[in-house]
């Protein structure tokens, strides 16, 4: 067995092997996509044409394209936290979590709800209105509700690929590891593989309930459920429903109201007493930072544009960090797919001495 280059181990190979596989994706991509090349070019001469002329619809284009880019920025970062950025880290740690925290604490500090800015809402504050309207929990969970829900939509869409990948290989008459590892274990007594076992029995009597009960909880098991779901050819909208209504509808209702809740302004000042009181030498420290927040949030002229503190600029180190690790892993596993496909090809193509003896003799015989 051939080892697969890495970009680590020998970077101008993987990159070579990295553009091939590319290549080949693109004519796969380009060859299906011209059975529908009719539809395509409508779609697309529908949506820039509008941008080449001007005139009274102008505005509304602008505004369909901050909508969307705000739909698509939630709803990637969804499908993002299922992958996990490649090391299993939840993109509702770093990006979903953090907004409703400091959308809730900029409500409290503001006393208003921040306009409703699509093209700036996704990523960063807007000013403190004028006046001060006064708000409550369910004003702020409003307020962030539709990135909520698309953000759950995405991390939906992200639990698709086992699913195909089972479901293809049923159709195939191939097995697959995972479910015969689950089957070969019956006797195992250990808690995770009584809770796979019950996964798989449950999802053959009830798919649906089984799916939609595993995506409204943090259930690091999911995937068996889409695997078994696929191995079965149960129906990707029940599939697919279930699994939207309980990580949309059901999961992010419990996350938002807790988040809103835990950042609120009576929990906040709770926490920081109680970190004054046990950690002194941190409670300077977060009390100035805050403090400068809020003196950002009231006048942000205070500060140069651009500017962000310490602690935020390693926040967004750490991110790129993440992301860099990620796309080095994708490479590396395409890589090594394509190799093994090679592989596999090359001993396809050799032939078994015996059926060629066969082959003569049948040749010989006629």
């Amino acid at each position: 067995m051939v080892e697969a280059p890495t970009l680590f181990s020998n970077p101008i190979k993987t990159l070579y092997l990295f553009s091939i596989v590319l290549f080949n994706y693109a004519k796969d991509t380009v060859q299906y996509l011209s059975k529908f090349w009719h539809i395509i070019g409508f779609l697309t001469l529908v949506v820039i044409a509008p941008r080449f002329v001007e005139g009274e619809h102008s505005g509304l284009v602008r505004q369909a394209d901050e909508i969307a880019y705000f739909m698509l920025y939630w709803l990637v970062l969804g499908i993002m936290s299922s992958v996990g950025l490649g090391t299993g880290l939840h993109t509702f740690v770093l990006y979903l979590g953090p907004h409703i925290a400091k959308t809730t604490i900029q409500a409290y500090e503001c006393n208003a709800l921040p306009l409703f800015v699509p093209s700036k809402y996704a990523t960063q504050y807007v000013e403190c209105p004028k006046e001060s309207t006064g708000i409550t929990m369910f004003d702020i969970m409003r307020q962030v509700y539709f990135e909520t829900v698309l953000f759950g939509i995405g991390t939906a869409i992200g639990e698709l690929p086992p699913y195909f990948v089972a479901r293809a290989a049923a159709l195939a008459n191939k097995k697959l590891e995972e479910l015969d590892e689950v089957l070969e274990k019956k006797d195992e007594n250990s808690f995770m593989h009584r809770m796979k076992l019950l996964i798989y029995n449950k999802l053959q009597k009830n798919a649906f309930l089984t799916v939609m009960l595993c995506a409204s909880i943090p259930n690091p098991l999911f995937d068996l459920a889409g695997i078994t779901c696929g191995h079965f050819l149960i129906s990707f909208w029940t599939f697919f429903g279930a699994t939207v209504l309980g990580k949309a509808f059901i999961k992010m209702h419990i996350q938002l109201p807790m988040t809103v809740f835990v950042f609120s302004q009576e929990p906040v000042k709770a926490l920081l007493s109680l970190i004054q009181k046990y950690i002194p030498f941190i409670y300077q420290f977060l009390s100035d930072l805050l403090d400068k927040q809020r003196q950002q949030l009231r006048d942000p002229s205070l500060f140069k544009e651009g500017t962000k503190p310490l602690l935020a600029q390693l926040w967004d180190y750490f991110i790129v960090l993440m992301i860099g690790f990620f796309m080095i892993s994708i490479v590396n596993s395409l890589v090594a797919q394509y190799v093994t496909e090679q592989e596999q090809e090359k001993k396809k193509k050799k032939k078994d001495p015996s059926e060629d003896r066969k082959a003569n003799k049948k040749v010989k015989s006629s």
